[in-house]
């Protein structure tokens, strides 16, 4: 219980990390959260393709090394998917940047990897067919999202009966725990866009 517990605060911390902040204004002298989210895609908005694929690859190295400490520390097989859980709500709501942070599916995306390599990349897979799919004519702008959060909600669902089919415990609860984080910071960041009209 306290190797979980431990686990568990280590991620959120490590996962509060936020890169699309740090390298935002030490490099382009901008926080990124005035006009968008400070993740890989408001990264890659904001500040062009270099920068937005760097805070990407960082944010999903942030979620493999998260699962790779929950790992040394022995955590429980829930504990591990606590602590994916934990990394992806460190990075929507970091304790070091104003619990302001970005919508997490890079990040998800590392934690995912770490416990399941395979179901995840096929997870991503039906992620970015799905994107594709929402760029047709008939569908695309039909929901208040972009493709790649509308291709995670079936990436996700994939993962989960990925990682159930395979005996993965971890992996599902992660899934799930993460899917439920995501979708509360998504409907957050919706929010915040009415807001700001």
């Amino acid at each position: 219980m306290t190797r979980d517990i431990a686990s568990i605060l280590i991620a959120w911390l490590l996962g509060s990390i936020v890169f699309g902040v740090v390298l935002g204004r030490a490099l382009r002298g901008h926080d990124p959260r005035t006009r968008d989210n400070p993740g890989a895609s408001g990264s890659f908005r904001q500040f062009g393709p270099a920068l937005g694929i760097t805070v990407a690859l960082l944010d999903l190295a942030k979620g493999l090394a998260a699962v790779s400490v929950g790992r040394m520390l022995r955590a429980s097989p829930f504990g591990l998917a606590a602590t994916a859980a934990a990394t992806v709500a460190g990075h929507n709501w970091p304790v070091w940047f104003g619990f302001r942070g970005g919508g997490g599916l890079a990040t998800l995306t590392g934690v995912l990897l770490a416990i399941g390599p395979v179901e995840t990349l096929w997870a991503l897979a039906t992620t970015f067919a799905f994107a594709a799919l929402y760029k047709l004519p008939w569908l695309e702008g039909r929901l208040p999202m972009s493709s790649l959060p509308f291709g995670s909600m079936f990436g996700l669902v994939a993962a989960m009966w990925l990682f159930s089919r395979n005996g993965n415990a971890a992996g599902t609860t992660a899934a799930l725990l993460c899917a439920a984080i995501i979708g509360l910071r998504g409907l957050q960041m919706l929010a915040e866009r009415r807001a700001r009209g």
